[in-house]
């Protein structure tokens, strides 16, 4: 038995691929050990082990191929593998803190419980992986694709998504706290009971999104496209912020975050025939007489100031709308 353990791992080595293209980062001293533990456990279990210690202890392994692989608990902290692909491995339990993994591939990937502190993931493609109640935070996953993953409990405080695609994602209760999701995509995401505090959402499309019973304290929807989102009521929004040029469903308004600028009223209307002209000019002297109003009200009279946001937000997207 011992011997036809030695066997089967040697041949396993020799008929794959991705172990052979990176043999010459693995030390001696780690192969002897490998050898010697395949001796004395079972197959099955070797395998699965040899496979998550190769390489967790290669420390660069960029490019690697290491798809359909059981990575279970493996450990690439401080690692580099950018390019690296996962797709269909099982990396559930796994440390990625501080690793590179800039474009690797995951999909379909079982990253259930994964952990991972400043971790660079940027352009990481990660179409319908599973992360349920895994901990990724302060970390780069800008231009990530995200299309369909289930994220579901998961935590991902402090993390750049900023023109990441998070379409059809899978997010309930999810931490999202602290999270810049500008200029991302986020069509038909689930973020039921998600917690969205001191987020960006800046010029986000949302689509027909769920934000049923989402926290809001704190977040920035700037020139984000809302206006089919599910489940968002009024105590929500009251709690967030945004500016003239978020749109919002029908009867339901937000108050400006304290950055918001004052419309740049256009006053060249050479394009327009005389009578959209003469609209547009009728807009533009009430978007200027409200903005005066606004500046006249003060900070403490905040009925007045919702109300005056609400309908200076009415008059820019009316104008905006016109100049289309």
């Amino acid at each position: 038995m011992i011997l036809q353990n030695l066997t089967k791992f040697l041949l396993y080595l020799a008929h794959d691929q991705a172990y052979n293209r990176d043999m010459k980062h693995i030390p001696m001293t780690s192969l002897a050990a490998f050898a010697a533990f395949a001796l004395f456990a079972p197959t099955s279990q070797a395998q699965i082990r040899v496979e998550s210690r190769i390489h967790a202890s290669s420390g660069e392994c960029a490019q690697c191929d290491l798809s359909n692989k059981r990575m279970n608990g493996v450990k690439l902290k401080d690692s580099n593998f950018a390019g690296a692909l996962f797709n269909n491995s099982n990396l559930s339990g796994g440390q990625i803190d501080g690793s590179n993994l800039t474009g690797a591939h995951f999909r379909k990937a079982l990253l259930y419980r994964v952990h991972g502190d400043k971790v660079m993931m940027e352009s990481a493609v990660l179409e319908d992986a599973t992360m349920t109640e895994a901990k990724v935070t302060n970390s780069i996953l800008r231009s990530a694709n995200l299309l369909r993953a289930d994220l579901s409990r998961a935590h991902f405080e402090g993390n750049d998504f900023t023109a990441s695609n998070l379409t059809s994602v899978k997010a309930p209760s999810v931490n999202f706290t602290g999270s810049n999701f500008s200029d991302a995509q986020l069509y038909h995401v689930n973020l039921r009971e998600a917690v969205l505090d001191e987020a960006s959402f800046k010029d986000v499309s949302f689509g027909f999104a769920t934000l049923t019973d989402a926290s809001l304290k704190g977040t920035d929807f700037s020139d984000a496209k809302m206006s089919n989102v599910q489940g968002l009521k009024q105590s929500q929004l009251d709690l967030a912020c945004g500016n003239a040029m978020t749109e919002l469903p029908d009867g339901l308004s937000i108050p400006y975050c304290v950055t918001a600028a004052h419309s740049q009223i256009d006053h060249n209307h050479d394009d327009m025939t005389p009578k959209m002209a003469h609209i547009a000019r009728r807009l533009d002297r009430a978007i200027r007489d409200v903005e005066l109003l606004l500046d006249a009200t003060p900070p403490n009279n905040r009925p007045m100031k919702r109300k005056l946001q609400s309908i200076h937000s009415d008059l820019v997207q009316s104008k905006d709308a016109l100049e289309k």
